[in-house]
């Protein structure tokens, strides 16, 4: 867009001979850039910068918008799992980037139910919720028959001795304490403790749910050599989620060279938590340094602030 262009759209009283001084200056100094010699002049990281730190202005959602996030996320509102991947979804979708979203960190979290249900003659599941609402199943067999009656007692002992206890906690030396003094029970048990274990060491993980990466391969501008640097990012669990908590619990933005990881220094990374109880979980996307900021902000605030109410809602009603 040239300068004269510029004056007539936004209606400025200056000239377009200012327009291009300004334009001059704002280049000595950094805030802009021309990529190439036959191109305009666009931001660079710097001026995104100052953009967000002094200019930027949150935009209010659109009606239509609350509408399709509320509705997205009530379906799965009864499962935590399904609810943060169905975020993952939604902020995929109504941001046209790559969302992500993290499981609270749930070492500390202690152990709510055990239950059990019979799916044959010799096996059956055991279903595990943790104290923020997480939900592991286990199907394991036993070399004997169960019934209704085994699996109750089995419910009820492992909740007489594992409720209210710390999932990290549960390890072979702890089990042995507890029921090592019963060698008949601990034999009964053994399959039955085995899973517990394997259910109680999934849930202490933190998940991350990842959607639209393929939303990516749609940005105007976006070189294949960056989708592909995201792409192998995305695929290392340990650094997405160093990621999503590298900042404070506000929003969070990183412009370009400012990513510490060199795969997402052609991109900009948005992030925030959402508060279960105390607890945080982490969400963000990744997307072009071109991006509508303003915009962005608000969806991710208005998603992050449902889920903290739907799981909310969860641990209420369990």
């Amino acid at each position: 867009m040239g300068s004269k262009a510029v004056c007539e759209d936004m209606e400025f009283s200056f000239s377009s001979a200012t327009i291009r001084s300004e334009m001059a200056g704002l280049s000595e100094l950094g805030y802009i850039f021309q990529p190439h010699v036959s191109s305009g002049r666009v931001p660079s990281d710097q001026g995104y910068r100052l953009y967000i730190n002094r200019l930027m202005q949150k935009k209010p959602l659109h009606l239509e918008e609350k509408v399709f996030l509320n509705g997205a996320l009530n379906i799965s509102s009864a499962d935590p799992e399904k609810l943060l991947s169905a975020a993952a979804k939604a902020l995929s979708e109504i941001t046209n980037f790559t969302a992500i979203v993290t499981t609270p960190p749930s070492a500390e979290s202690r152990v709510r139910n055990i239950t059990f249900v019979g799916i044959g003659r010799r096996n059956a599941m055991l279903v595990l919720m943790t104290s923020d609402g997480m939900v592991k199943n286990k199907i394991f067999r036993c070399e004997y028959n169960l019934n209704e009656d085994m699996l109750r007692m089995f419910s009820g002992i492992l909740n007489g001795k594992f409720r209210g206890e710390r999932l990290k906690d549960i390890t072979p030396e702890f089990i042995n304490i507890l029921v090592g003094e019963d060698r008949e029970l601990a034999l009964l048990l053994l399959p039955v403790i085995d899973v517990l274990m394997q259910a109680a060491q999934e849930a202490c993980e933190v998940e991350i749910k990842i959607c639209g990466q393929k939303n990516l391969l749609s940005i105007p501008g976006v070189t294949t050599d960056t989708v592909i640097n995201i792409f192998n990012f995305l695929e290392d669990k340990r650094k997405v989620f160093d990621l999503l908590n590298s900042g404070n619990h506000g929003m969070h933005f990183t412009v370009g060279e400012e990513n510490k990881y060199i795969q997402l220094q052609n991109a900009s990374v948005v992030s925030t938590h959402y508060n279960i109880g105390g607890k945080f979980g982490a969400m963000g996307i990744i997307g072009p340094t071109r991006m509508d900021y303003g915009k962005i902000y608000s969806q991710i605030e208005y998603v992050s602030s449902l889920i903290g109410v739907l799981l909310g809602r969860i641990l209420e009603n369990n």
